[in-house]
């Protein structure tokens, strides 16, 4: 029970920084929605970074406007300082498998 309470504080304290460029240079207050997260999901720079940070209730996210057949995600973490082993981190990326879209596109 103590290393859970522990992993929690951790993740409490941690800031996810993460940005996501396209090979048109995506920009977050145009192509992206925050879909949860209120004023923990950030976006700065001129739409250029987005910062998504959880505290003890919830954490945030994003989602794009648009489809992308290929892409590239760059993440940068921030970790409490000291001792941070235990940290849980994880990003989703939702996708169509091809087999699928294939069958899809020829009935």
């Amino acid at each position: 029970m103590a290393f859970a309470h522990r992993l929690s504080d951790l993740l409490m304290s941690a800031l996810i920084m993460s940005s996501l460029m396209a090979a048109y240079a995506a920009n977050f207050y145009q192509d992206f929605d925050l879909t949860w997260g209120d004023h923990r999901a950030k976006i700065f720079n001129g739409g250029q970074l987005l910062s998504l940070s959880l505290d003890k209730t919830s954490g945030s996210g994003f989602q794009s406007k648009k489809e992308y057949l290929f892409g590239r995600i760059d993440m940068q973490l921030k970790l409490v300082a000291g001792n941070s082993a235990g940290t849980v981190t994880a990003y989703y990326v939702i996708l169509i498998p091809y087999f699928i879209l294939i069958k899809l596109s020829n009935p």
